[in-house]
């Protein structure tokens, strides 16, 4: 149901009529698009309905439409409101509201998502149990998968993280049984061109998929994050996917999805690969040993350190995972090398203070570079802000 808003209260009060006349309205879950007027910067966006309230702001800037689902604001709003932040003009163009309804099948369609909606989605409100599926609303050929649990996010993903990242065994796509006791990630991130590799050797090997490593094959090829290419598929530069756990602590939950959130910005973002790149070649020999050290002796994540791309994609996301790399570097990765390296100790010590400032220093321009361009900042990947009334 789409609507221009020549009387929006009009409009949403009908609506609101037809959504609440069901006894169990507020167990359902909607999505709410709002397609924003040009020009319209910074806006407020305000949720009311009886005896309750949330008030947002938004600094999208690259897409004129907004989408909120009322499983992440907590409750079915009966009254919406937009307005240009500096002017408190309206700025709805149109509004549209429809329920997303559980079907008992994976989706093979993502739910467009700011990242605070995703971390606030209430599982029961999912389509589908294990899983739900989202594209990130600012950089859509970025899909994001939140899973119920570790269990089944290996099931869909352990062997591609394998082929594509663990020392010893990449570019291979190993037995489970292999792979059995071996750690795996906790969230993980791939960028199209891996995926694509991953399924063109399942072809050309003839590895037997599980069933959800062929579901995934399936969403991303139907949604142009893969293609089918001859006799394998090809991925996009700038398209990836990213994933989290519900079984992850909240605040934990939270950190992985930035970190995993920035990897795909490195996919996704003109101009940040790039940056990332030359600040490594020009980053002090000093700070250069350190990460790689910190990489290659971090044995239940066997990084394959040696892998240049995902070196730097690690340095990009450990960066900007939190506010200020300093609690980083001081708090896990300093005490962390000391105590995996003691021979190495007084070498690091001698090193500590010129390749603290040149990760600082190289922290800095990423975070700069971030906010200049996609108005982005460490530690925080949502447009949106939560306002307390």
């Amino acid at each position: 149901m789409v609507m221009k808003r020549f009387a929006t209260s009009l409009f949403l009060l009908l609506l609101m009529v037809q959504v609440l006349c069901a006894s169990d309205a507020q167990s359902k879950n909607y999505m709410i698009q709002v397609q924003l007027k040009e020009g319209h910067g910074k806006v407020r966006i305000n949720f009311t309905a009886p005896e309750k309230r949330r008030i947002y702001t938004y600094r999208d800037l690259r897409s004129n439409t907004v989408t909120f689902y009322t499983s992440s604001i907590g409750f079915v709003p009966a009254d919406i409101s937009v307005e240009q932040f500096e002017t408190g003009l309206d700025m709805v163009d149109s509004l549209e509201m429809k329920e997303i309804a559980p079907d008992g099948r994976a989706p093979m369609t993502p739910l467009n998502a700011d990242f605070k909606q995703i971390l606030e989605n209430d599982p029961v409100q999912w389509r589908y149990s294990d899983w739900e599926i989202y594209s990130w609303e600012s950089f859509p050929g970025i899909f994001i998968i939140d899973f119920q649990n570790f269990n089944i996010q290996s099931h869909m993903l352990k062997r591609l993280s394998y082929f594509v990242e663990k020392k010893g065994y990449t570019g291979k796509i190993h037995s489970f049984q292999r792979l059995s006791g071996k750690s795996d990630w906790n969230a993980h991130n791939y960028k199209a061109k891996d995926l694509a590799a991953f399924f063109t050797e399942a072809l050309r090997s003839g590895a037997v998929l599980t069933s959800a490593e062929s579901y995934l094959c399936e969403l991303l090829a139907s949604n142009g994050i893969i293609e089918k290419s001859g006799d394998g598929y090809t991925g996009g530069e700038d398209k990836g996917l990213v994933s989290v756990s519900q079984e992850s602590l909240p605040h934990v939950r939270s950190m992985l999805l930035t970190h995993e959130g920035y990897h795909g910005l490195f996919y996704a973002a003109p101009g940040l690969k790039e940056l990332v790149y030359d600040l490594w070649d020009n980053l002090a020999p000093e700070a250069q040993e350190m990460w790689i050290e910190y990489l290659r002796t971090a044995d239940a994540w066997n990084y394959d350190y040696e892998n240049g791309y995902l070196l730097r994609n690690e340095m990009l996301g450990y960066m900007m995972q939190q506010k200020d790399f300093a609690e980083y570097f001081d708090n896990m990765m300093f005490p962390r090398l000391l105590k995996r390296i003691p021979d190495k100790a007084e070498h690091f010590q001698q090193n500590h203070d010129a390749a603290r400032q040149a990760f600082l220093d190289t922290a800095l321009k990423i975070a700069i570079f971030l906010q200049n361009t996609y108005n982005l900042s460490p530690g925080n990947l949502s447009y949106m802000r939560e306002v307390r009334p």
